[in-house]
């Protein structure tokens, strides 16, 4: 895994990385949430990521939305991971992508 992930580096240097717009839904006060931002940014050290962050709580049909599955990351994709974020499973999507 380490030795396919050190090739697809070497591969992508070699042409124009795209920014992949990924989406993070939570609210203040969220370990889950606090874990999942940490992942993210542990990811865009080997992936071009563009994180936006959005708070649930800011509106009333996104807290009804997401409010028992926080925190939420959607890839372009529409590939989605919810609750208990792992760096593993956002990878093996990410990866996909190449």
């Amino acid at each position: 895994m380490v030795i396919r992930r050190i090739l697809n580096r070497a591969l992508q240097t070699s042409k124009p990385e795209e920014t992949i717009d990924v989406v993070l839904w939570g609210k203040a006060d969220c370990s889950l949430c606090d874990r999942a931002k940490a992942v993210l940014e542990r990811l865009s050290r080997d992936y071009p990521l563009q994180v936006s962050y959005r708070d649930i709580t800011a509106n009333p049909a996104d807290f009804e939305r997401f409010r028992y599955v926080i925190p939420v990351v959607e890839l372009p994709d529409g590939t989605h991971f919810e609750g208990k974020i792992t760096e593993h499973w956002l990878r093996r999507a990410l990866d996909k992508r190449a």
